[in-house]
């Protein structure tokens, strides 16, 4: 690409640019903000020197579109594909997560769980794709990118079919990575489902292992690996990886790809016999097998290169030793074919794609397979009417076996896309748009009032009509609980939220000094953002006034003070005056002042056989 692009730009009038999250031989990607659906996307912008290739720019434009069409959970959507300023681009859903290759060189050796189930999502993909007759041709970690929530997606369908980067081998006849080629990509060959499978094969084997099956200081050394050097093992780089997944990923990796799966789904459907601990389809122990034949071919040539001369007059067996290693081999190469595309008692599944429930019920049934239906999603032409079957049409199938068919529901699946960061407004806008039912959910937040900050369900594939739950923000926050912290603390507390604190003293008789009672609002209600919450802090017991005791008896005027909240210390004196006898003449503190509860208020008690004076 000439020049690249400034931060910032208003790319083709419609996505300004936010920074740039990946570059390459082939182009720039950029993530984006769609200014007209008000929604974050990659955007993929392809290199200048592809642009001035007119093969090159119809390949593209016929692969885009395809890709285009693949609507499936684990494949990156695309929105937009077009030209500006003599650019192609590509807009995209925008993942928010890290490729599987992070994921490999982060924690490698995965556990098997979590490689299984990478696999079989990356499988799930494929045959989506595979169906709609599109191979990918570079299956690699790099092209998986993994969502925060665990989700994984595959990217770069149809246009890896279409670019010749930097490390395919042989350009202008060969696409692919050379770490994850099939052997027949290596060749030049053509390609179909089997070579993708390969390319998986590699990324779980590199899951597993955190090393390639093959490597070399150049991508035609590795390439020509992939035709002729048996893989090692997985296990014997990875002790914990278990017989039967070993099986799975040796299978993949066949040079043949007649011994590989046949299909993802077939894979996919041998991993998760590994998942529940159940041994591998006897297919799979076949390829396998198989495979190994020629190894030990290979060591017996070896031993009988190695093997001294045999003595004058006595013949080697080891060349009929050989003879025979290969014999076996190819009778058992021959047996796993015949087994997988003739069977002992196979029968060609019917093609019934398009009709009724009942029609392709009767065909199967009178072609000797018993029928189990399962919904599908369709469009409305095709509701009623079987949409795709397991086993496929076509394919072999034992006699008397179960085939699947799935029959359209006319509900086909909408595109919901991330809605999280956009004006409620706009959101619900949208999703009106696609012809799914809004509902508004205001709720505390401190993103800007009117900001969606949740959806339900998330971006993805949604049924036809469903209700989508959007929360936005009110523009209020929750107050947090701020009972117990000091003024500061309690300050510091509610900015963290985006309010004020304000602090007032109050007296308390339970909380001690210096801490906050309670506010307003009262913690957990909501406030509008940026405003003041009033905070009662406590300064302690509040004062009582002294009650005016005076020419009281001591023994009412004790109980007087008592009742205040304040204790009595008599003191017994000589009256001035003609008081009669336990009468309080003078009080200390003096009546009407203010102390604090528990003060010890002395009484000057009359007393005429007393030598002290009461004061005056």
């Amino acid at each position: 690409m000439s020049g690249g692009h400034d931060i910032g730009e208003l790319f083709d009038g419609r996505y300004r640019l936010e920074r740039r999250i990946g570059s390459g031989g082939m182009a720039d990607v950029y993530l984006a903000s769609d200014e007209s659906l008000h929604r974050r996307v990659a955007i993929k912008i392809l290199a200048d020197r592809y642009t001035r290739d007119e093969g090159f720019v119809e390949r593209f434009r016929r692969e885009a579109t395809a890709a285009a069409g693949l609507t499936q959970p684990n494949i990156v959507a695309i929105y937009d594909r077009g030209e500006a300023g003599g650019e192609y681009y590509i807009a995209m859903e925008y993942v928010d997560g890290p490729t599987l290759k992070d994921e490999i060189n982060a924690h490698a050796p995965l556990p098997e769980q979590e490689a299984i189930t990478y696999a079989q999502q990356a499988l799930s993909a494929l045959e989506f794709a595979h169906r709609a007759g599109v191979i990918h041709r570079d299956v690699k970690p790099h092209n998986m990118l993994i969502t925060p929530d665990g989700v994984l997606k595959m990217t770069d369908f149809g246009i890896a079919r279409a670019a010749h980067m930097t490390d395919m081998t042989e350009a202008g006849s060969i696409v692919g990575t050379a770490q994850y080629l099939s052997p027949e990509q290596a060749r030049g060959q053509q390609v179909g489902p089997q070579s993708d499978i390969y390319s998986l094969g590699v990324v779980l084997y590199e899951m597993l292992t955190g090393d390639l099956p093959f490597s070399g200081s150049s991508a035609v050394e590795i390439a020509m690996k992939q035709v002729s050097d048996p893989p090692p093992p997985p296990s014997l780089k990875n002790r914990l990886i278990t017989p039967a997944l070993e099986q799975v990923i040796m299978r993949a990796l066949a040079k043949d790809p007649a011994l590989r799966f046949r299909s993802a789904r077939e894979m996919a459907d041998e991993l998760e016999r590994v998942r529940r601990g159940l041994t591998v389809s006897s297919a799979t122990q076949q390829a396998t097998a198989v495979m190994a034949a020629p190894t030990a071919v290979m060591a017996a040539a070896q031993a009988a290169q190695a093997e001294p001369p045999p003595p004058q007059g006595k013949r080697s067996m080891m060349p009929w030793l050989i003879v025979a290693a290969l014999l076996l081999a190819s009778l058992a190469v021959g047996w796993v074919i015949y087994n997988q595309y003739s069977g002992d008692s196979g029968v060609s599944v019917p093609d019934v794609v398009g009709l009724t429930e009942s029609q392709a019920r009767s065909q199967l049934v009178s072609a000797g397979f018993t029928v189990q239906q399962k919904p599908a999603s369709s469009d409305v032409a095709n509701k009623g009417r079987v949409v795709r079957t397991d086993p496929e049409a076509h394919s072999s199938a034992p006699e008397g076996s179960t085939v699947i068919i799935y029959v359209g529901n006319g509900e086909k699946p909408v595109q919901l896309p991330n809605l999280v960061g956009a004006n409620i407004n706009d959101a619900v806008q949208q999703v009106n748009a696609l012809g799914l039912v809004p509902h508004q959910n205001a709720v505390t937040s401190p993103q800007p009032s009117g900001t969606v900050v949740r959806q339900k369900p998330g971006a993805g594939q949604v049924p036809a009509g469903s209700v989508v739950q959007l929360y936005y923000s009110s523009g209020n926050v929750k107050v947090p609980a701020t009972a117990g912290l000091s003024c500061a603390e309690a300050q510091s507390r509610l900015q963290g939220v985006g309010l004020t604190g304000q602090c007032n003293d109050t007296p308390s008789d339970t909380v001690p000094a210096g801490q906050v009672i309670s506010s307003i609002p009262a913690a957990g209600q909501p406030a509008p953002q940026g405003s003041a919450v009033q905070l009662q802090v406590s300064s302690g017991p509040s004062n009582v006034p002294v009650p005016d005791v005076v020419g009281e008896n001591k023994n009412d005027a004790t109980a007087t003070l008592k009742g205040a909240g304040l204790k009595a210390s008599i003191q017994k004196c000589v009256s001035p005056g003609s008081e009669p006898d336990g009468t309080v003449v003078k009080q200390d503190p003096a009546a009407n002042q203010s102390v604090a509860p528990g003060t010890t208020v002395t009484l000057y008690v009359a007393k005429a056989t007393e030598t002290t004076v009461c004061p005056t």
